[in-house]
């Protein structure tokens, strides 16, 4: 469950934190990012739940499995596989870009 595992990242913890305070002022979010910093968030509060949504966005698989299974941060690969990663975040530019155009369009 949320909350119960490592924190995330330290740059996470800011927008997860305005994310919080825009709910509070009304304003419904989505907090997009991959699914183990997800994971690692805090939950939160019951009563804003109705105006957080995360959403996961599972990072694309590369030819030849040149990256671990779990390989979604620097960390979590060696230095010399860090470019796919990099190429593997810039595979979520259109499903992003599809996100967002379906938010303007439902909201």
């Amino acid at each position: 469950m949320k909350g119960t595992r490592a924190p995330p990242f330290p740059f996470l913890i800011p927008f997860f934190q305005l994310s919080i305070d825009l709910a509070k002022a009304g304003i419904k979010v989505s907090f997009v990012s991959i699914p183990r910093n997800i994971k690692r968030l805090p939950e939160i509060p019951p009563s804003l739940a109705d105006l957080v949504e995360f959403v996961e966005f599972p990072l694309p698989s590369l030819d030849d499995d040149v990256m671990p299974e779990d390989g979604e941060a620097t960390i979590d690969i060696p230095a010399e596989k860090i470019e796919y990663l990099k190429i593997a975040y810039d595979l979520l530019k259109h499903p992003l870009k599809q996100f967002i155009a379906d938010q303007l369009q439902t909201g």
